[in-house]
């Protein structure tokens, strides 16, 4: 028999059975979507994280109380305080760029008879350099506000309290009861900070600490950079600083932790590669389930083609011929199954995509993979049935009943 002849056979086996063909794939069609689904994803994600932080920069790290994540959201510990910032700006560290320390309460405000519960972020005018807000009216934070009962809102904040398309600079509003001048709108400049500028309300650190909050802690400490490849030396020399400043032996370990955005967005990745490997592992049974399934509905279909195979055989068809036409059959099975993978997985992503606001990016060397692995699953386990198949004597199979 000639290939044409064998590959158009073996489709024509496969249509005439169309139902169980498609629940057959469905085990395939599975496995394939999911892997990458979640590798395109992943790398979305990523991709959309290293934008964000472009857009503010890599090259500042954070330092924050707490010798984990869980003290320093759990506030155990000792805090951070504006003498742990005098002491680093004292050090001197040539590779420092800009310092800017941040606290946080949370507190009603109210103006125009209107009332909402805020984040209230207290800094210094040296948020601007790091965080880069876009200032919809009036100006941000200047050195001459730093004990000025000044506020900058929200662009959220502003409409909730004033009106949309209202410019509130030299309006007043009421935070505990004390009256603070509005001199600017925020927004923020990326979508990763912007519920910072655009959700809460900003005002100098040492009326917070003073008038609103009552204590003297810090939730945050960002610290700028002039060369980025200094950054893990310019990080060992600040937590140097902070371990002597706060009593702390080089063997004990640290009450406050340091963070590099570049750091974090390493582990995001480390952590995407092996969510989408773990993921690949769960859509490997997945293929391992699909892969039994065709063996199976093959085995049922050289027992439903018996006489069939022994007519083949018997007009001259060699046993490679017939093994050909069912491993034909099971690789276009799951060939087929792996290409409505892909569409179906490329799909996902691009609608995931679109809701998700992330970057559309699909993952070539995943879908080379599952297409090679989608087919060699119908080999192998098409080999079997093929064999059994191409074994049978045509005088067996023509006269089975």
């Amino acid at each position: 028999m000639k290939p044409r002849e064998i590959l158009r056979s073996a489709i024509r086996a496969l249509r005439m059975n169309a139902l169980r063909s498609s629940l057959t794939m469905l085990g395939i069609i599975i496995g394939i979507t999911a892997v990458i689904l979640i590798s395109s994803v992943g790398q979305g994600a990523v991709a959309f994280i290293s934008n964000e932080l472009s857009s503010f920069g890599t090259n500042f790290f954070s330092i924050s109380p707490g010798s984990d994540i869980v003290s320093t959201f759990s506030g155990g510990g000792e805090p951070i305080v504006l003498e742990d910032v005098e002491a680093i700006e004292e050090a001197n560290i040539s590779n420092i760029e800009t310092i800017a320390p941040f606290s946080l309460t949370n507190k009603v405000v109210s103006a125009n008879g209107e009332s909402v519960r805020v984040s209230i972020y207290g800094m210094t005018p040296e948020a601007l350099i790091l965080l880069k807000p876009n200032m919809i009216y009036g100006e941000f934070l200047s050195d001459d506000d730093r004990n000025s009962r000044i506020v900058i809102l929200g662009s959220d904040i502003a409409e909730e309290l004033f009106g949309e398309d209202t410019d509130p600079v030299g309006e007043s509003i009421k935070i505990n009861d004390i009256r603070f001048a509005v001199t600017g709108v925020s927004k923020s400049g990326g979508t990763f900070f912007g519920s910072f500028f655009n959700t809460a309300v900003n005002i100098p650190l040492e009326i917070l600490q003073d008038q609103i909050a009552g204590n003297e802690e810090i939730m945050e400490i960002d610290i700028s950079v002039h060369d980025t490849d200094l950054l893990n030396e310019t990080m060992d020399e600040v937590e140097s600083v902070l371990r002597d400043h706060r009593n702390i032996d080089e063997d004990e370990d640290a009450d406050f932790t340091l963070t590099s955005f570049t750091a974090a967005l390493d582990t995001f990745g480390t952590i995407t590669t092996l969510l989408t490997v773990f993921i690949a592992g769960i859509s490997g049974i997945s293929l391992l389930v699909g892969g039994i399934g065709v063996m199976n509905i093959m085995l049922v279909s050289v027992t439903e083609r018996t006489k069939e195979i022994g007519l083949l055989k018997a007009i001259g068809a060699k046993r490679k011929d017939i093994l050909t036409q069912f491993l034909i059959e099971s690789a276009v099975l799951t060939t087929i199954g792996g290409i409505i993978g892909i569409f179906l997985g490329v799909g996902g992503t691009f609608l995931i995509a679109v809701v998700a606001g992330i970057p559309f990016i699909i993952s070539v060397p995943w879908i080379l993979l599952a297409v090679s692995i989608s087919t060699l699953v119908g080999v192998v386990f098409g080999i079997y049935p093929a064999r059994k198949a191409a074994d049978l004597l045509p005088i067996d199979a023509l006269r089975y009943e």
